[in-house]
This record gives C-alpha cells, structure tokens and sequence, in this order.
C-alpha cells in the first residue's frame, strides 16, 4: 500500500524541505526493538501536528497510536506503533551476561518514590517494532534518516527515507 503525499505548486515545492523531520541515528537513538525520537519542535509540528485529532488526543493520554510506515525507497509498507514512553524506557542495553544496574519499568513503579507525573515530564515517542526496518535497510549509526507525514483523517501513515549512506 503506498502513499501519496498531498500535492502543492511548484513554487511551494522549491521552499518545502521533502522531509521536514530528519534524525541521524546513533546509538542512543536506537534501543532494543525501537527508534527514539527526542521531542522536538520539527517532529511535534510536521509529524504529530499532521495526525488526525484522535490520534492525536491518543498519544496525548501516553497510548500508543498505530502507524503505517512506507518505504519510499524500497516501495515496502511496514506496521508499527508511535508512543510516548517516560525516558527510563530507553536506558542502555546491559552487556551480554552482564546484570543491568538499572531498574526495569516494572519495578520502577513498584518503588514508593516512583511520581509518575514527574517521570512523564522528561519523555521519548518511540516507533517500535523499528528493527524490521533496520535490518532489511541495512542502517548504521550516523546515516541520517527522514520522515513526513503522509496519512489521511484515519490511517496515520508516514514516508521513510534514507538520506544518505
């Protein structure tokens, strides 16, 4: 299934980046089965600005709002999930045989000093599964990766492209 992104004239063309939202992947970026997205000014307005209301309003409430996700390159669709996720979601992978210092999400809410509110305050969207994607692209760290909006008033959809190599 592909696409279409809505057409304009040629001379808003020439003043209209292609993809308003781009991110260069590092290692911080890219956690277990899932893309980190800091917010930001570029996503909040080109990405989630363009979502339809409902949607929206889902990701506001922290549930995660299904996406369809097309490949302009490759001219593959692939389906996930864009939330928001409070930042302990997106501490470093443990090394192998090695036993995380950290506290999983799970027993971050069992603590009694867990505030919820507070922890919400510094957040992360997240598009997961995103390993599908980088494993049949190949990505590596410091390619640089964009997106745009290009769903409709029901489906959310956005277009993906590798920016360079």
């Amino acid at each position: 299934m592909a696409y279409v992104t809505q057409g304009t004239d040629s001379a808003q063309e020439a003043t209209i980046d292609p993809w308003p939202f781009r991110i260069k992947l590092t290692t911080d970026l890219m956690k277990w089965d899932s893309l980190k997205i800091p917010p930001s000014k570029e996503f909040e307005e080109n990405i989630i600005g363009q979502m339809n209301e409902t949607s929206r309003e889902a990701l506001e409430s922290w549930i995660p709002v299904s996406i369809l996700i097309y490949d302009v390159d490759t001219c593959e669709t692939y389906d996930a999930k864009l939330s928001k996720k409070e930042s302990f979601w997106f501490d470093p992978m443990p090394v192998l045989g090695e036993k995380s210092k950290k506290m999983g999400a799970a027993a971050m809410r069992e603590l009694p000093c867990y505030d919820l509110v507070k922890a919400r305050e510094d957040f992360a969207y997240s598009i997961e599964p995103f390993r599908q994607i980088i494993r049949k692209r190949n990505l590596k760290y410091d390619q640089e990766i964009g997106f745009r909006f290009s769903g409709g008033k029901v489906i959310v959809g956005f277009e993906f492209s590798v920016l360079n190599s």
